[in-house]
C-alpha cells in the first residue's frame, strides 16, 4: 500500500477518535445520558479510530524506513496514543467537567500532530 493510503487512513482514524470523544463529552457535559446505542457509537468510533491510527502509523513508519530503529519523536507519539486510549475512561467518568478535558485531549492531539509533521528530535 502507498504512503498516501496510510496517511489518509491515519487522518481518518484521527477524525473517528475525536468524533467519539466529542459525542461522549457532549453527552456527559450536558448531563443528559444518551441512549445506550448512541453511547456505544461513541465508544466504537473511539476504538476504531485508535486502531486505524496505530495500524496506519506503523505503515507510515515502515514506508519512511523507521522500522529498524524508532526515532525518539515516534516514541512520544506512541505514548500520546496510549494516553488517548486510556482517556476514554476519564471522559466516561469525569466528562461532566467539559472544557478542561476537551482542552487536554485537543492539546494531546496537537502535540502528536506537531511531532508527526516536524519529526523533531
Amino acid at each position: 500500500m502507498s504512503y498516501e493510503f496510510y496517511k489518509i487512513l491515519h487522518l481518518f482514524g484521527l477524525m473517528l477518535l475525536f468524533f467519539g470523544f466529542g459525542g461522549l463529552l457532549m453527552s456527559a457535559y450536558s448531563r443528559h445520558q444518551l441512549q445506550k446505542q448512541a453511547r456505544m457509537m461513541g465508544f466504537a468510533c473511539h476504538g476504531l479510530g485508535l486502531l486505524l491510527i496505530i495500524f496506519s502509523g506503523f505503515g507510515l513508519a515502515a514506508k519512511l524506513g523507521f522500522m529498524s530503529q524508532f526515532p525518539p519523536w515516534l516514541y512520544v507519539k506512541l505514548g500520546i496514543w496510549v494516553v488517548m486510549g486510556i482517556a476514554i475512561s476519564i471522559v466516561k467518568r469525569k466528562g461532566h467537567m467539559g472544557w478542561p478535558i476537551a482542552i487536554l485531549l485537543l492539546g494531546l492531539g496537537l502535540t502528536a500532530a506537531i511531532f508527526g509533521v516536524t519529526k523533531s528530535f
